[in-house]
């Protein structure tokens, strides 16, 4: 994803071969990474093996999304140019709805923590009222629009990370093709 945006064709002077190009000491566009791409250091090596799974059954395989489909492995510029107007096109409605969903989360956890504070009550009353808090609460949790923001959060994310690794290996292609080895 260094290099998101076609190379500007240029010409310029006829230079030495192993010269270096003008303006290679630019600074590099930043580089995004989702949080769960990095590696977690609770879970390096703990990977269980097949037999451990009770029972001897074997997991299902997950359907394949439908943006690898849609989205195979880059053969052009071209593609290229298309595959990351799609990103950053989706990167923003990924960013603000990963706030909104964020938020929301946060709100979520706050008012949990909060009614679990809560002394216990002292009158019919109040356990009444403490009752619909909490139903009020489980509502917003299981809210379907909550939910539907949140399940397309995961889908652009996981969408944005596939077309992301596929600009990549297209960049890396191209790097080995117009290298010199001497």
């Amino acid at each position: 994803l260094q290099r998101l945006v076609p190379p500007v064709q240029e010409t310029s002077p006829p230079r030495a071969l192993c010269a270096p190009q003008p303006g290679a000491h630019r600074a590099r566009p930043k580089k995004i990474v989702f949080e769960d791409e990095l590696p977690s250091r609770a879970l390096l090596g703990t990977k269980k093996p097949i037999e451990a799974i009770p029972g001897g059954r074997r997991p299902r395989p997950h359907p394949v999304p439908d943006y690898e489909l849609k989205y195979p492995q880059v053969r052009s510029e071209r593609e290229r140019s298309r595959y990351v107007a799609v990103f950053q096109d989706q990167y923003t409605e990924f960013l603000e709805l990963q706030q909104e969903v964020g938020c929301a989360r946060a709100k979520l956890q706050q008012l949990e923590t909060l009614l679990n504070s809560l002394p216990r009550p002292r009158s019919q009353k109040e356990a009444q009222l403490a009752a619909r808090v909490w139903r009020e609460f489980k509502k917003k949790q299981t809210d379907p629009s909550f939910l539907d923001k949140q399940a397309r959060c995961h889908y652009l994310k996981g969408k944005l990370r596939h077309l992301k690794i596929q600009i990549q290996k297209f960049d890396e292609q191209g790097d080995q093709k117009s290298s010199v080895y001497f």
